[in-house]
């Protein structure tokens, strides 16, 4: 497990510690950098298309870089990036960085999924890639110690120092460890792909489109994490300016990003390990039925309910990648695999565009979030029925190939 640690260490940096962390952080910095709604809403609507950019350009960097360097360059480019931000005053320089910090965690996170394929057995990749996934829960729950302890102490400015110097640690760490990997992989080389044109060779564009439209996996893929850009990232991003819209911020803030942070660290490995022992489609199940079932009580009551929404939002969003990711693992080499990762990437950074828009007219329109996290709660709803979907198909699969008595 040493490889999902530091790898999820690399989560914890590039996801953990960017937008989500201005997000928690931008009630704090709003007065002293005279920033607005309109610049969350911004800045949200960038960093997705950054991330999609990211996500698009994972394809190409694949062809030409291995997934260690792109793991390294992506960690230096991190820690780089946020210790900019704690010396940024203008609103406009601080999307621009964060949008970097975006595409940078876009190309991180294929880069992860790639490695792990590469060195990892296929039947534990599912427990690995979950908890590396998670460490992006980790990142969330470092963030609500920061806002319970370091901020009033501190200020915010020294929270980006902070992350910058622990993405120092980081980086070292993963140099050290890619200096340990072999320089292939006995599981890699013994693994075999259910569809022969694709087998050990990347994808072009038009394979992956193909691939998208017309089979099972590539398909359902993209589709559930446009549903999980839309609701997950949105919610977030939204989080503590609706809880400052109910006057809750001081009260729940903190403790709601820890209880995410907690529950995501959990669910990375229990939800990897259920994965393994009752299937990928039952876990993607498990985990958007809580999810849902913690958006409509948020709806509900937001005070009551705001740590029950946070389970569930850990419970679904930090190991639905690892367990998407290694779904389709079973049956596309590593290399397309981290191709098609990216391009789910592209479809939750557009759900996440699409998300923080509609957020950003409604506050604009109403000047109240109630109605966004009741709209959250609906589109959560299709998360269970792609779910109930993919438990339907590998039940169906299971039905043909069985022989006939």
């Amino acid at each position: 497990m040493r490889i999902a640690i530091i790898l999820g260490a690399n989560q914890v940096l590039s996801h953990g510690f960017g937008i989500f962390l201005f997000s928690a952080l931008f009630p704090f910095m709003r007065d002293a950098l005279g920033l607005t709604h309109w610049h969350l809403a911004a800045v949200g609507i960038a960093t997705q298309l950054a991330y999609l950019g990211g996500a698009l350009s994972v394809g190409v960097l694949g062809r030409h870089l291995s997934a260690e360097q792109m793991v390294l360059a992506t960690g230096i480019t991190s820690a780089a990036l946020v210790l900019c931000l704690s010396m940024l005053v203008q609103p406009i320089l601080l999307i621009v960085v964060l949008s970097l910090l975006a595409c940078s965690a876009a190309i991180c996170w294929g880069a992860i999924v790639g490695l792990i394929s590469q060195h990892v057995s296929a039947d534990k990749a599912a427990t690995y890639l979950s908890a590396s996934g998670s460490g992006t829960a980790w990142g969330y729950g470092i963030n609500g110690l920061i806002l319970l302890w370091w901020i009033p102490v501190f200020g915010w400015e020294s929270a980006w120092v902070f992350t910058a110097c622990f993405g120092a640690v980081v980086v070292l760490l993963t140099l050290q460890m890619i200096r340990a990997l072999p320089a292939s992989s006995e599981s890699q080389a013994s693994q075999t792909y259910d569809l022969d044109s694709y087998d050990n060779a990347s994808l072009s564009m038009r394979q992956m489109i193909r691939a998208v439209l017309s089979e099972h996996r590539a398909c359902m893929s993209c589709l559930i994490y446009f549903l999980v850009g839309f609701t997950c990232i949105t919610f977030t991003s939204w989080l503590n300016t609706y809880l400052d819209e109910l006057s809750q911020r001081e009260a729940l803030s903190g403790s709601t990003w820890t209880i995410l942070g907690v529950s995501g660290m959990i669910a990375g490995i229990a939800i990897g390990k259920l994965a393994e022992k009752k299937g990928h489609a039952f876990a993607v199940l498990t985990m958007s039925l809580g999810y849902a079932v913690g958006l409509a009580a948020f709806s509900f009551d937001p005070v009551q309910y705001a740590f029950v929404a946070g389970v569930g939002y850990g419970v679904m969003y930090f190991p639905v990648w690892g367990i998407i990711s290694s779904w389709v693992a079973q049956r596309y080499s590593p290399i397309a695999t981290m191709q098609l990762s990216g391009l789910g990437m592209v479809a939750s950074a557009m759900g996440g565009s699409a998300g923080n828009l509609t957020a950003g007219y409604i506050q604009n329109t109403t000047g109240s979030l109630s109605l966004l996290y009741l709209i959250l709660a609906l589109a959560a709803v299709m998360l269970i029925v792609c779910a109930g979907l993919m438990v339907w198909h590998g039940r169906r699969q299971e039905v043909v190939v069985q022989p006939v008595t």
